[in-house]
């Protein structure tokens, strides 16, 4: 495989994600990716786990968040929390992901929210993506989370979506990236696939595509539902697949021709499926983090000290 998933939940991803860390990496394995990525929503607790089952079993582990986003206020609430997909790069950029997550949960009292000034401050070593649908960039370009949808002809607000990208590419240069994802079922993810390639375009910042992966098989996609059901207070599952395409594959693909196949269908072209599934790989070999170790403490012992004993 090619490519490389750098937007993934675990059942850590709580009331989201299904299935421990260690079932994703087995299949990561099985299907013979070269990384696996742990980007859960709000939080690092994964992270251990997923270093030491990936190399243990031989692939490469990323280290990332799926952020909510948003301004604070005094009453520490967001009212609109957006979507940014976060990946560390090097240890400095590990330790600067550590304090966003912290001052997150210092900053909100439910679902942890990063602000713009934490990110500022700790955007050193860090890799964005710009997000999925629920994004920033999303919504200022199609509307959505208290955005409204633009009143153009074509359905776009072209003018915002490149002051969002301006923005984050003078806060990350090279590291940022327009997230594409191959759900051609889903008419916003259409929508938006085609709009990026136009803006990447324009702007020189690459695409990538991830598959948002919340399970680690396709007959898992019925936990999820269960999941949404449980968290969200639905009555029955049935009201809850209402809500959202459970039939969309939200797990790992199986090929890169499969992969580039979606991704077509979404309207990009051959070339630009291509790249951005071989800019999944960039990413991953750009980030060499290795998580940081405590040192064993070891304490003098005296005779006197065994005397109780």
């Amino acid at each position: 495989m090619r490519f490389v998933n750098c937007h993934h939940h675990t059942t850590h991803s709580y009331g989201d994600g299904y299935g421990t860390v260690a079932d994703h990496v087995a299949r990561a394995v099985e299907l013979d990716y070269y990384a696996i990525a742990a980007t859960e929503h709000g939080n690092v607790s994964s992270h251990f786990q997923l270093e030491k089952l990936a190399l243990a079993a031989g692939i490469k582990p990323l280290f990332g968040l799926e952020a909510y986003t948003g301004p604070v206020d005094e009453e520490h609430r967001s009212q609109w929390k957006y979507h940014l997909t976060i990946i560390a790069e090097n240890t400095h950029g590990y330790q600067n992901l550590n304090r966003i997550v912290s001052q997150s949960y210092l900053d909100t009292y439910y679902h942890p929210t990063v602000g713009g000034e934490s990110l500022r401050r700790n955007s050193e070593g860090l890799v964005v993506l710009s997000g999925c649908t629920g994004s920033l960039l999303a919504c200022s370009l199609v509307g959505g989370k208290g955005i409204p949808e633009p009143t153009s002809r074509d359905g776009y607000a072209w003018d915002d979506a490149r002051l969002v990208i301006q923005r984050f590419a003078a806060l990350f240069g090279s590291r940022y990236f327009l997230e594409v994802q191959p759900f051609w079922e889903l008419e916003k993810s259409r929508k938006i696939n085609t709009a990026y390639a136009k803006l990447s375009r324009e702007t020189g910042v690459p695409l990538v595509v991830t598959n948002d992966v919340h399970y680690p098989r396709p007959e898992d996609s019925e936990m999820q539902a269960i999941l949404h059901a449980v968290r969200r207070g639905k009555h029955t599952v049935e009201e809850a697949m209402r809500e959202w395409n459970y039939e969309v594959p939200m797990t790992l693909p199986e090929s890169d021709t499969a992969l580039g196949e979606r991704l077509m269908k979404t309207g990009l072209t051959r070339a630009e499926s291509w790249d951005a599934i071989c800019t999944s790989r960039d990413i991953a070999e750009m980030c060499t983090v290795k998580l940081p170790k405590a040192e064993r403490l070891r304490y003098p012992i005296s005779e006197g000290d065994l005397k109780p004993w």
